[in-house]
């Protein structure tokens, strides 16, 4: 089947605990990717660029999976693309060289190893400047050649939720194509200090300065990366979803379903919804979408089943959506709060900054 641009195609796998085997995540990135006729070129480095930025074993599922990875890997060579043509990178944090630089502890390596796959931490790689058209925070950003120079751009979430990003799925995957220090999005950054002094201030959207700005810079880096027109589509690892923090504190639950489409927000819109979230509500994508990136509204995206090809309504998506919310959750000095309320608004992230801020103004506090 041929992609279209707007459209996202899910497939979809029976799982009933919260655990699965490396084959299952494996199988099911395979036989999803077996059912599109992607135009890949004939030359050129085909990037794969996970959420693996953290030391965590895999089945934590706070990276993407290996297995997810070589599905897509075996399928790519199935399609007649050389395995040396395909690389593997991300960008990392909290290193330690010692385990492999996240790789071996997450279950990387053997699995590039077996498919002679080029593992590439993206850390102190050369960058290249790109331009973001009309953005709202960044003027450019520092993008790693690794990315600004293949000739296909894999962008391979996987489903979980984030204290700041509420969901964390493909275009929030794209912080690690940058260099440092502006890879950094979610502190605050130099750019961000003619603003600091009312930083925690409530905007006309709910939220604080920072979110806004911190939703703005998510909107400019997909807007840099789309203007590099890169041939690049989305594929994410759904077999498990993580609620929580997107690290340490959270659950696992089984979903089922990958993802695959070009437009990042589209993609997002419909993940966020069978996560059993409100891509209306959620803020990245209500900012995306104001800004025309995509569509938030997911009966106005075109989902389509590739078990049979055929498109699915709200009924049969709701049929797959999860029965259990997968809830990000915040820190404040009480523990954690929902980032979610009962009516579906969310509630501003560090409530705790956002409060002092408002008790120095005079003004009520918000309440969790």
């Amino acid at each position: 089947m041929r992609t279209d641009s707007d459209s996202v195609y899910l497939y979809r796998v029976e799982i009933k605990g919260n655990e699965a085997p490396f084959e299952e995540y494996r199988d099911l990135a395979l036989e999803a990717l077996r059912r599109l006729d992607l135009a890949l070129p004939e030359a050129g480095t085909i990037l794969l660029k996970p959420n693996a930025t953290v030391l965590f074993p895999a089945k934590k599922r706070i990276v993407t999976h290996p297995g997810f990875l070589a599905g897509m890997a075996d399928a790519l060579v199935e399609k007649g693309v050389d395995a040396g043509r395909l690389v593997v990178a991300d960008g990392q944090s909290g290193e330690q060289p010692e385990n492999g630089n996240t790789w071996k502890g997450a279950g990387y390596t053997m699995m590039a190893d077996s498919r002679k796959l080029t593992l590439t931490p993206l850390n102190d790689r050369p960058s290249r400047s790109v331009t973001v058209p009309g953005g709202e925070v960044f003027e450019a950003y520092p993008i790693y050649r690794e990315v600004t120079d293949c000739a296909f751009f894999f962008n391979v979430p996987l489903a979980k939720c984030h204290n700041l990003g509420c969901t964390t799925l493909a275009i929030k995957n794209l912080m690690g194509i940058l260099a440092r220090p502006e890879r950094h999005l979610c502190h605050i950054q130099e750019v961000d200090r003619p603003h600091e002094n009312g930083i925690w201030r409530l905007t006309e959207s709910g939220l604080s300065l920072f979110e806004d700005r911190f939703y703005h810079k998510l909107c400019d880096l997909l807007a840099a990366l789309r203007s590099l027109k890169i041939p690049r589509i989305c594929m994410v690892d759904g077999l498990v979803g993580r609620d929580g923090t997107a690290f340490n504190e959270g659950e696992n639950y089984p979903l089922g379903w990958t993802l695959i489409g070009e437009n990042e927000v589209h993609v997002d819109a419909v993940a966020t919804y069978l996560m059993g979230l409100d891509p209306e509500t959620t803020p990245y994508l209500k900012f995306a979408a104001a800004r025309g990136l995509g569509r938030n509204r997911v009966e106005e995206i075109e989902v389509i089943d590739l078990a049979g090809g055929e498109p699915m309504d709200m009924q049969a998506l709701e049929a797959v959506r999860s029965s259990k919310t997968l809830m990000p959750i915040a820190r404040f000095e009480g523990g954690y709060y929902d980032r979610y309320r009962a009516d579906g608004s969310v509630v501003p992230w560090r409530i705790d900054d956002v409060n002092e801020q408002r008790s120095a103004d005079g003004l009520e506090p918000v309440a969790t």
